[in-house]
């Protein structure tokens, strides 16, 4: 995950190094010349976060499988979101707070030349780029804010396409003539062009419509501790699912959009169907039972995320499994029921698997756990941590083997200090699988 943002700010940074700071170097130059200097670069960086945030917006499909997963391609999207931010805001100072030090008398005056005729497109430029800057920080503080209902995050999301848009704009207008006459110059326009292609996908609605499929909601089961069990049939042709995928959800509730939830279920062409199970954990989850009924129609994106309890890239499901272990929390044993179903529908010969299931207490979802594990050769760890206290990481390491990995869905905390702990136990690090169900 660091790789792709050490990238993207060493590779602006060393062009700009090679060919823009041996000039500055030779000139000679003054505070105001280097603080201008430090705007321009700030502002290239930014372009260049901004667009590859844009970019990963779109899901596309070979940096999903590049990256292991839609959940962590969004995860790093977060990170790239938050580095422009951070990026946008330091532009900003670098233009702003020499001038306030100057007129408080604390800098020198900027010594200013004959200026020459006014411009109305760099005038605009300035303009829109001042207004573009405050928009951003003000989007990424609400972005951040979890307390914040999703549909207005979803919505500030969708702004953003605009705002990116601006910021082009802007960016492209007031960079120096020089720069177009260098790699740095020609890869910023390049990543600005595919991050406006990009915006204008999302402002038309057409990111994943290649992947969204009308269903219909066959039945609805309530389970005790605010937990929807939803069972869908997709009217399309749905291409199937490996279990452990997740899609995304629409309702066709107004401000809402899609949610994401991973599936419950196996596919089974003969049967049609697919099992969603949504544990309410906001505002919109909190209100699905009382918003849904059978029949109701919904549209169904997916599937995405490579959480498929496969070592390789390439799933091979005719080969015995290696010894693994699943290790999930609460709502989090949603993508081993679909791992369950289909190993009890085609029972391997030789299983090697124990599942470590952590709730707070008995409850009645899913129904039938422990016959469903047996037919699925799983040996079963029930775990109630209001009774029986945490799980301690030592009972996870007396049953690694050889060759075992570990697969961990549940409260993110945990998930990484287990990750920790196991790891410097001496499991590698590719060995431990962990989905990053985080799109905020």
């Amino acid at each position: 995950m660091k790789r792709p943002l050490l990238l993207l700010a060493l590779l602006p940074l060393g062009l700009w190094a090679i060919f823009v700071l041996p000039d500055l170097l030779a000139a000679n130059l003054g505070f105001w010349d280097w603080r201008r200097a430090v705007v321009i670069l700030s502002g290239v960086l930014a372009l260049w976060w901004m667009s590859a945030g844009m970019l990963l917006a779109t899901r596309p499909g070979w940096l999903e499988q590049r990256f292991g997963g839609l959940d962590k391609l969004y995860r790093l999207h977060k990170y790239i979101g938050i580095g422009s931010g951070v990026l946008v805001f330091s532009h900003w100072m670098s233009e702003w707070l020499p001038k306030k030090l100057a007129k408080a008398g604390l800098l020198a005056p900027r010594g200013r030349g004959p200026k020459g005729p006014p411009d109305v497109w760099i005038d605009l430029a300035k303009d829109v780029g001042d207004w573009a800057g405050y928009i951003l920080l003000g989007m990424v503080v609400i972005a951040l804010i979890r307390r914040i209902p999703y549909r207005w995050f979803r919505l500030v999301h969708k702004a953003f396409g605009l705002v990116f848009l601006a910021g082009v704009f802007h960016g492209l207008m007031l960079m120096p003539a020089t720069f177009w006459r260098q790699p740095l110059g020609w890869l910023t326009v390049a990543l600005a062009a595919t991050g406006v292609i990009a915006a204008l996908l999302s402002l038309s609605g057409r990111i994943g419509r290649r992947r969204q499929y009308p269903a219909r909601i066959e039945a609805l089961h309530r389970h005790q501790g605010q937990l929807l069990e939803i069972v869908c049939r997709p009217l399309a042709p749905w291409p199937g699912h490996r279990a452990g995928q997740f899609l995304f959800a629409d309702f066709g509730e107004s401000g809402e959009g899609a949610h994401p939830f991973t599936i419950a279920s196996a596919w089974q062409a003969a049967d049609g169907t697919l099992t969603l199970a949504v544990k309410a954990l906001g505002d919109f989850t909190a209100q699905l039972p009382n918003l849904l009924r059978s029949g109701q129609m919904l549209t169904l994106e997916g599937p995405y995320g490579q959480f498929d309890f496969a070592a390789q890239e390439h799933v091979d499901r005719s080969t015995q499994p290696a010894p693994q272990i699943w290790v999930a929390g609460g709502i989090g044993i949603t993508p081993f029921l679909a791992r369950l179903d289909e190993r009890a529908a085609n029972p391997p010969a030789a299983a090697d698997t124990d599942f470590f299931y952590c709730t707070a207490h008995a409850t009645t979802f899913p129904d039938q756990l422990e016959a469903l594990c047996r037919k699925a050769g799983v040996r079963l760890h029930r775990r109630l941590t209001e009774h029986d206290g945490p799980l301690d990481p030592a009972e996870i390491e007396a049953c690694l083997k050889p060759g075992s990995s570990v697969w961990f869905c549940g409260p993110a905390a945990w998930g990484r200090a287990l990750g920790r702990q196991l790891i410097g136990s001496g499991l590698p690090h590719s060995a431990f699988h962990r989905e990053a169900f985080e799109f905020r």
